[in-house]
């Protein structure tokens, strides 16, 4: 995304945390290094940007906000800044060779104007030395500069970094502002109530959009509930035609099992009277011709899907039993 949508995109994230950082900088309050800690995909790294933009930008404007359009914003949203230096894992960890870097670039100065910016991602994965290599710098900021550490486990850095940073804890945003979030990044209204049953990280959200990967399971799922409650033979089928194409790596395995179970519920749910709009279907009519208690057990035979793959059972072979256990209940053959 380019500046103007980092700046509407994380101010709709976390409004509350931005009109802080805004108060803060106005009245030249702001810390020297920081620690954005809590789950990821809950704006850590857009706030860093952010907050990037904030220090740079030479045009604020009265809001407090910068203004997106100037050269300093763009390059910083594109990460081209030469004078804001981003460092992530290489690997599992973040390495001594990279600290040994970082700290090369805290006694150099800007190379344009006064201030330097330092955003550490995964922070809480250095290595004990290269956690030790690192601790001097922070303690003893020179002019102009800016740490960023992005952790999601506070508990894994060295008390001394955490005790000379602003620690903020990134929380849950509200649904509200969830489904602003979600609304500005594509998804339509029908999608949203799913996206906000599966996960709360915009970053997770995010990547499901790519090559449109949601639409086509979601679709996918839907297909195959709606085929097995109408005992129909592509639902197994379909496990091989549409499903493994859809499952690269992992975390997309255990999201379809995820949305699978969740289309149960609301089969479930329909049966008991209750309406649900995640996949913006009426099961009305083909949960007529079963007893609730059946449905039941399907949903429970869904729910146990995710254990079968984390004890090293292939992505197909867990959905084909699953499938099959489902179907042979639903026609009473069990």
């Amino acid at each position: 995304m380019d500046a103007e949508e980092l700046i509407a995109h994380v101010t709709d994230l976390q409004p509350r945390l931005i009109a802080q950082l805004q108060k803060a900088s106005a009245s030249q309050q702001l810390a020297h290094a920081f620690l954005f800690t809590g789950p990821t995909g809950r704006g850590q790294t857009l706030v860093a940007d952010w907050l990037a933009m904030r220090l740079m930008c030479p045009n604020i404007n009265e809001d407090g906000q910068p203004d997106g359009t100037c050269h300093q914003c763009q390059r910083i949203a594109n990460h081209e800044h030469p004078d804001v230096i981003e460092i992530k894992p290489d690997g599992k960890s973040i390495k001594v060779d990279q600290v040994r870097f970082l700290k090369e670039e805290f006694t150099k100065t800007a190379v344009e104007g006064q201030q330097k910016i330092f955003i550490i991602n995964g922070a809480d994965t250095m290595t004990s030395s290269a956690a030790n290599g690192l601790l001097k710098f922070i303690e003893e900021p020179a002019p102009g500069q800016t740490a960023i550490l992005i952790a999601e486990n506070k508990a894994q850095l060295l008390p001394t970094i955490v005790s000379r940073t602003q620690v903020i804890n990134f929380t849950n945003v509200s649904p509200q502002q969830f489904t602003v979030v979600l609304r500005n990044m594509g998804y339509t209204d029908k999608q949203i109530p799913l996206v906000q049953s599966l996960t709360d990280s915009t970053q997770v959200a995010k990547d499901w959009l790519t090559d449109d990967w949601f639409a086509q399971v979601s679709q996918a799922i839907l297909n195959l509930a709606t085929a097995m409650l109408e005992n129909s033979n592509q639902a197994f089928t379909q496990v091989q035609t549409t499903f493994v194409a859809l499952a690269g790596e992992q975390a997309d395995k255990q999201t379809i099992l995820m949305m699978f179970a969740q289309v149960w519920r609301d089969v479930l749910l329909t049966k008991s009277g209750i309406q649900t709009n995640h996949f913006a279907k009426d099961w009305t009519q083909l949960v007529q011709r079963y007893d609730e208690a059946t449905l039941l057990t399907v949903v429970n035979i869904v729910l146990a899907a995710p254990q079968k793959l984390q004890k090293n059972i292939s992505f197909q072979t867990t959905l084909e039993a699953t499938v099959l256990a489902s179907q042979f209940k639903l026609a009473g053959l069990t």
